[in-house]
C-alpha cells in the first residue's frame, strides 16, 4: 500500500509539471517615440532693414527712422472747374454784311474765383478746356478764340473753327476740347492791362473774333442776335504756381509701430539716453511753421502714456526753400526732444509698441504779410521725419517676452499619448543673448486660453556664463531639462491648439539692472519634444 501511494504521488507530480509547462507567459516590451512639440528662434534679424536696427557692427545700434508726412504741394493746389463766358450783341442793326467780313473782335477780362488764393502765374500739368461757340445768323462763320497770356512753348493759345449757319431760336453750335498740359497761364492780365499791372491776380483774358464765311452769302445783323463763347476749364492740376497761396495747412495724427515691443508683456527696461529728433523740410518758397501736437504710446497691456515736453504745441519757423526748378533746396528745421525738455526716458521705458504722433504744418502762418510771391515747383513737398539713434544697451529686470506657435497632432498621436505608460517633455536651448531668465511653456486652447503650464520657471543662463563660439564670435550657453508629465497635462494635449513660449529676462540678478550691449547676431533657440513610452504586449 505504501509503495502504491508513493507511485500515485509521483504520477500526480508529473501531471502537474506537464500542465504548468504547457502554460505560456505574455511577451511584453516598451516602445519609445518622439512627438515634436515646438521649435523657435527669438532674434532680431527681421528688423535689420526696417529703419529700426543697424547690425553693421559687432553690437546692435537702434537707428529708428520714420517719415510721417511726405506730400507734394502741387497735389493740394488745383484750379477749380471754371467756365468763362463771353458774349456779344450788336448795338445797332446792319442790313447787309458781305461774305468774309469781320464784324466782331474784342478782348474781355475775367476774374477767377479761387478762395484765399491769389495766383499770378501757373504752369498746368494736366487738364483741359472745352470751347463752345454759338452762331445765331443765317450764314456760316469762322470763330477765332485767343487767350492773351496763355502760351505753350512761347506760342499764344489760339483756336479757330468753322460754325454752320443758325437762327436766333436755335443757334448753331461749334465745340472743341484742348488739352492744357504744359501751358503757362499769366494771371496778372498783362496782355491787356500792360506789364505795370504787377498787383493783379486771378485774371484770365479771352479774345473772340467772328468772320463770316468768305464763300457764303451776304447776311444781316440785328440787335437781337447774341454771339456767345463758353470756355470751361476742367480737372486742371498745377505743376508750378506763383502768387499767394493762403494759409495752407497739414494737420494729422500718424500712427507708428515699433517691432518686437508688442511681444513685451511686463517688466522694466533701462535704456541709455536717446534723444528724439524731428526734422521738417519745406520744399516750397513759402514761409511756414510747424509744431508737434501729440506724442502718445500704447504698450502691450493697452496702457497709454503721453509725452510731456516744452517742445509740444510750440510753433517753429521753417524757412522757405531756395533756388528754383532743378536747383531747389528745401528749408529745414530740426527740433530735439530729450531728457532736458521732456519725460522722454519714462516715455520710452513705458515700452509702447504703438505710437501716435500729431503734427501741424502751416504755410504763410502770418497771413498775406509773408509775401505775395510764393512759389511752388513740381518737386516742392513737405516732409516730416522722426528719428533717433543709440546703442542697443539694455538694463532689464523682469522683462517678459512671449511668442505663440500653432500646434497640431494627428488622432493616432493623440491616442498614443492618452494610452502612454509615461510621458516626458524634453527642452533644449541655446542662448546667445547676454541676458538670463526663466522659460515657461503653456498650452492654449482654440480661444487662446491657458489650460496648462509645463514649466513654472525653467532657468536660462546668460550667454556671458557660456563659452565663446569662434565661428560666429558669439558667447553661447546651452541647457536642457526633462519634465515628467502627469495625467492632467497628458489629458489636455488633445485640447491644445497653440503653445505659448514665455521668457522672463534679466540682465543680472540684482534689483538694479546692469546695462549690457546686445551682439548683432544674438539669438535664443529652443527645441522641445514629447517622449512617449507605450507598453506593447503579445499573449
Amino acid at each position: 500500500m505504501r509503495k502504491l501511494k508513493c507511485f500515485d504521488a509521483f504520477i500526480l507530480t508529473i501531471l502537474l509539471i506537464g500542465v504548468f509547462s504547457c502554460t505560456k507567459k505574455p511577451t511584453e516590451w516598451n516602445t519609445d517615440w518622439v512627438l515634436p512639440l515646438c521649435s523657435d528662434t527669438l532674434d532680431l534679424t527681421n528688423y535689420h532693414n526696417d529703419s529700426t536696427l543697424d547690425n553693421s557692427n559687432a553690437y546692435y545700434v537702434v537707428d529708428f527712422h520714420r517719415t510721417i508726412l511726405d506730400a507734394y504741394l502741387k497735389d493740394y493746389l488745383e484750379l477749380p472747374d471754371t467756365t468763362i463766358h463771353q458774349s456779344f450783341s450788336p448795338t445797332i442793326g446792319i442790313g447787309n454784311i458781305p461774305a468774309g467780313f469781320t464784324f466782331y473782335n474784342a478782348v474781355e477780362t475775367h476774374e477767377l474765383s479761387i478762395p484765399d488764393v491769389e495766383l499770378k502765374k501757373i504752369i498746368v500739368s494736366e487738364g483741359s478746356i472745352k470751347l463752345s461757340v454759338y452762331n445765331p445768323i443765317a450764314t456760316a462763320a469762322y470763330y477765332t478764340i485767343t487767350m492773351p497770356g496763355v502760351t505753350l512753348n512761347g506760342l499764344e493759345f489760339e483756336e479757330t473753327f468753322f460754325v454752320e449757319a443758325g437762327t436766333q431760336e436755335n443757334p448753331a453750335l461749334g465745340e472743341a476740347v484742348i488739352m492744357l498740359d504744359g501751358y503757362e497761364l499769366d494771371l496778372q492780365g498783362t496782355g491787356v492791362m500792360g506789364s505795370s499791372n504787377v498787383s493783379a491776380f486771378n485774371i484770365l483774358q479771352t479774345s473772340l473774333s467772328i468772320t463770316t464765311d468768305p464763300e457764303g452769302e451776304n447776311s444781316s445783323l440785328t440787335t437781337s442776335d447774341v454771339f456767345e463763347l463758353d470756355a470751361k476749364f476742367e480737372n486742371v492740376k498745377i505743376a508750378y504756381a506763383m502768387g499767394y497761396f493762403g494759409e495752407l495747412s497739414f494737420s494729422d495724427t500718424s500712427e507708428v509701430e515699433l517691432p518686437y515691443l508688442d511681444l513685451i508683456q511686463s517688466g522694466m527696461l533701462d535704456l541709455p539716453e536717446s534723444p528724439l529728433r524731428v526734422n521738417v523740410a519745406n520744399g516750397a518758397k513759402i514761409p511756414a511753421s510747424a509744431k508737434l501736437t501729440l506724442l502718445e504710446s500704447t504698450n502691450q497691456n493697452e496702457e497709454d502714456f503721453q509725452l510731456s515736453s516744452s517742445i509740444l504745441n510750440t510753433n517753429h519757423f521753417i524757412a522757405p526753400a531756395t533756388g528754383s526748378w532743378s536747383s531747389l533746396v528745401p528749408g529745414n528745421y530740426e527740433f530735439t526732444v530729450n531728457e532736458d525738455n521732456s519725460n522722454l526716458t519714462d516715455y520710452i521705458e513705458h515700452l509702447g509698441s504703438k505710437h501716435r504722433i500729431g503734427y501741424d504744418f502751416k504755410m504763410n502762418p502770418l497771413g498775406f504779410g509773408t509775401g505775395a510771391y510764393n512759389e511752388i515747383f513740381p518737386t516742392s513737398k513737405v516732409r516730416v521725419d522722426v528719428s533717433t539713434q543709440f546703442p542697443l544697451q539694455l538694463g532689464i529686470n523682469g522683462l517678459v517676452v512671449s511668442d505663440t506657435l500653432n500646434f497640431e497632432v494627428s488622432q493616432l498621436q493623440i491616442n498614443n499619448i492618452i494610452q502612454a505608460q509615461s510621458l516626458e517633455l524634453h527642452l533644449n536651448y541655446c542662448n546667445a543673448f547676454p541676458l538670463q531668465g526663466a522659460l515657461r511653456l503653456k498650452l492654449l486652447d482654440e480661444n487662446l486660453n491657458v489650460i496648462h503650464t509645463f514649466y513654472d520657471a525653467e532657468f536660462i543662463s546668460s550667454a556671458l556664463s557660456g563659452i565663446l563660439d569662434v565661428t560666429d564670435n558669439l558667447y553661447k550657453v546651452y541647457g536642457k531639462s526633462v519634465v515628467s508629465l502627469d495625467e492632467t497635462a497628458t489629458s489636455l494635449i488633445p485640447e491644445t491648439h497653440f503653445i505659448l513660449i514665455e521668457a522672463t529676462l534679466n540682465s543680472n540678478s540684482m534689483l538694479s539692472p546692469e546695462i549690457v550691449s546686445i551682439p548683432s547676431d544674438a539669438f535664443l533657440f529652443f527645441d522641445s519634444f514629447l517622449k512617449v513610452t507605450t507598453k506593447n504586449t503579445i499573449k
